[in-house]
Order: C-alpha cells, then structure tokens, then sequence
C-alpha cells in the first residue's frame, strides 16, 4: 500500500510521541525566514518573554531591565507598533494571561521566584505568589519562563507552567485566581523534565486552541512542541540568538531576544493537536504488541 505524504508525516510524528524523542531537530522552516523585526520602538529594551493576547490583538512582553530603562511590562501590535507600557519591579522574566476577558497579566520573576498578578488597567501589581519554596536555582538561573494551561474542568480555569533555567525543569502551579480576589496561596501540581541534561529552558507558551505546549532552548537554540505532559511532539532548531520567549498567533511564531528585539517568523506551521497524534501512537503500540504476540504464538505452534 502506498501512503500519501501526509498519512506518512503522521506516522513519523506518532512514532516520535511514542518513543519521546526523535533523532535530531529538524531545520527550521525556510518559507519562515529571515523573519520580521518588530524593535522599531522597543529601544533599550530586554526582552525576557511574551505572550499573545487574544482579546486585544496585542502581543503583551517583559524586560529585565538595562541600563538606560528600569524593568517594565510592555504591549505593542503584531506590526511593532503602539507601544505601551509599565514599571513594575523585579527581575522580569516571564508572562503568561489566563484569562482573556480580565485585564489581568501575570509575571514571572526570578530572585525571588514569583508570579505577580499585574493590572494594566490600574498599572498596579495586585498580589503576589511565592515560588520559591518548589524552585530554587543558581545565580541567574531561576524562573525563567511561564505559561498558563487552560482546562475547562478546573475550578481556576487551569494551572500555571514555570519553567526553570537551571536544568531545565517544568513547575505545575494551581493559583486561586477564579476562587479569590485576595488569596496568595499555591498549590504545587508536581514537575517533569522534558529533556534530561539540558539546560537554559528560556520560555513557554500553550496554544490552547490545539493542546500543544512549547518550549525554547536558549542555548542550544532549539524550538520543542509538546503534549502538556512533555512528550515530544516535535523539534527544530531555531534562528537568532539570545532567545527568551515564545508566542504563537495562527502560522505566526514571535521570539522575543533579550538582545533586544523582537522577531516574527510567518508562515509557521504550527504542531496539529495531540490528541489524534497520542492515538496514533498507541495505535502504533498496539499494532506492535499484537505483531510481537503473533510471533510468539507461531514459535509456539511449530514447536
């Protein structure tokens, strides 16, 4: 039976999921390239992290700080332009939105590791969620990066993904973000690592439309989709330096480089969801199983 390229593509993707990895990352799409800066109006900026914001078409950023601008939250259009933006104290590295519909950001720090609950209605910071007692790092190498999970079924909506630099590990947090105005406590969910040994995990981001979670490698340069759990998806090296953040808008990739820019990458192919990729891959198991127990049975009839 000849199979069409696709069915073929999705059989690689399934055995890759099913065995978690794949033997190297793939180039990054040449139609993607060379990409588009959008720092026009982000001069002296470090950008650390961003996130897509749905409901006000903007892409809404961090920076650490430099030496010519104190650390802010920012916002400006997928063009670059309309610029906005906040001062907000600490080490900023990451930024996630939960919920669409609220005015509500919330930033990752890193010494301390935190997760602040930022209006940018009011400019104000509303409360604060302490981190370091599940994540602790080296100098420079804390909370690195933030996402949030959506899940219909959880009474917060979802949970919070922080990602440390420090041995690239993926922190689960529950924050009562639906059930209180007020409270600060956390719920630690557990973590995982998606790949032992690496290290320098710079960003995340949930594309809730397809389940799919990826994460950026700033040293090694590599860009990795993921089931929410860690299974490899896919992977692919990734242009630029420097990178410290991920958003994904339809085919549009944006990289945020501490450098001091921003870059989309159009038109990106974005991973399909993993749910038909997961069946296949223990369709792939399965068939595997009953050939492997076919076998079996045959040695044991010609004996």
């Amino acid at each position: 039976m000849v199979r069409s390229p696709r069915s073929r593509t999705a059989a690689v993707v399934a055995a890759c999921v099913l065995h978690h990895a794949c033997a190297g990352a793939e180039p990054f799409p040449v139609a993607a390239l060379p990409g588009t800066t959008l720092n026009a109006q982000i001069p002296n900026y470090e950008p650390s992290d961003l996130v897509w914001h749905s409901r006000l078409q903007r892409l809404f950023s961090v920076s650490d700080g430099s030496a010519a601008v104190s650390a802010r939250v920012f916002s400006l259009t997928d063009a670059g332009t309309g610029l906005q933006f906040w001062e907000v104290a600490g080490d900023l590295e990451g930024i996630a939105v939960a919920n669409p519909a609220t005015n509500f950001v919330y930033v990752g720090t890193e010494q301390p590791n935190q997760i602040k609950e930022f209006n940018f209605t009011t400019g104000l910071v509303s409360r604060t969620f302490d981190l370091d007692p599940w994540m602790t790092g080296g100098s420079g190498s804390g909370l690195e990066a933030l996402t949030f999970v959506t899940d219909a079924g959880h009474p917060e909506g979802g949970t919070f993904y922080a990602g440390l630099q420090d041995g690239g590990v993926i922190y689960r947090f529950s924050l009562p973000i639906l059930s209180s105005p007020t409270s600060t406590s956390v719920n630690y969910l557990g973590s995982f690592t998606p790949v032992a040994g690496r290290n320098d995990l710079s960003g995340l981001d949930y594309v809730a439309g397809t389940g799919v979670l990826y994460a950026i490698y700033d040293g090694p340069n590599y860009l990795r989709a993921m089931t929410p759990a860690g299974s490899l998806l896919r992977e692919w090296d990734l242009p630029g330096s420097n990178q410290e953040g991920v958003a994904l808008r339809g085919n549009d990739l944006f990289i945020a480089q501490d450098s001091g820019d921003i870059v989309r990458y159009t038109p990106f192919a974005a991973v399909p969801e993993p749910g038909p990729l997961a069946a296949a891959a223990a369709a792939l198991a399965a068939g595997l199983a009953w050939r492997r127990a076919r076998g079996r049975q045959r040695t044991v009839a010609w004996k």
